[in-house]
């Protein structure tokens, strides 16, 4: 109780948004290309957010400041990469990612500090399935631009049922 009253009274948050807060939309089309024992891949997407009207924020004090019309920026997302099997149950894969970033708008005016960004970031990764039902996927990726975080880790456990 009294870290959420210190939290509140400095114009913390108190709990953490699990999105954007925005509709949004991405179409994206990916192909594959096999020659035995690699596969070549690639993908392009497009996410557009649709804006949100009437929004405010709530701040210190519990005030409301209304921000009116907030449109964040679209992303054009492209990536290539490479799959090689080293057998029938594991894969090794090595890809690049690179990603467009539009500026944020607040009543049709961009908002300060807003600006492009060009995000990159180059993946190496496995793959190791256990059965027909389960498998890990597992994701290194390096930042290649300055926006870009320096590392990300991803394992992922798909199973069917």
């Amino acid at each position: 109780m009294f870290a959420a009253k210190q939290a509140r009274n400095r114009g913390l948050p108190l709990q953490l948004p699990t999105g954007s807060g925005f509709y949004a939309l991405q179409p994206g089309v990916t192909w594959l290309f096999p020659s035995d024992p690699v596969v070549f891949f690639g993908n392009l997407s497009y996410l557009h957010d649709f804006p949100r009207h009437h929004v405010s924020r709530t701040v210190l004090l519990g005030g409301k400041e209304p921000l009116g019309t907030v449109q964040v920026g679209d992303i054009a997302d492209v990536s290539v990469g490479m799959g090689l099997a080293l057998n029938d149950k594991a894969s090794i894969s090595i890809g690049y990612n690179q990603s467009f970033l539009g500026i944020t708008k607040q009543n049709g005016k961009t908002v300060p500090g807003s600006a492009r960004s060009v995000l990159g970031t180059l993946l190496i990764g496995g793959s190791y399935r256990f059965s027909d039902r389960r498998s890990m996927n597992f994701t290194l990726g390096v930042g290649v631009t300055r926006d870009t975080p320096d590392a990300t880790v991803t394992v992922r456990v798909p199973m069917m049922y």
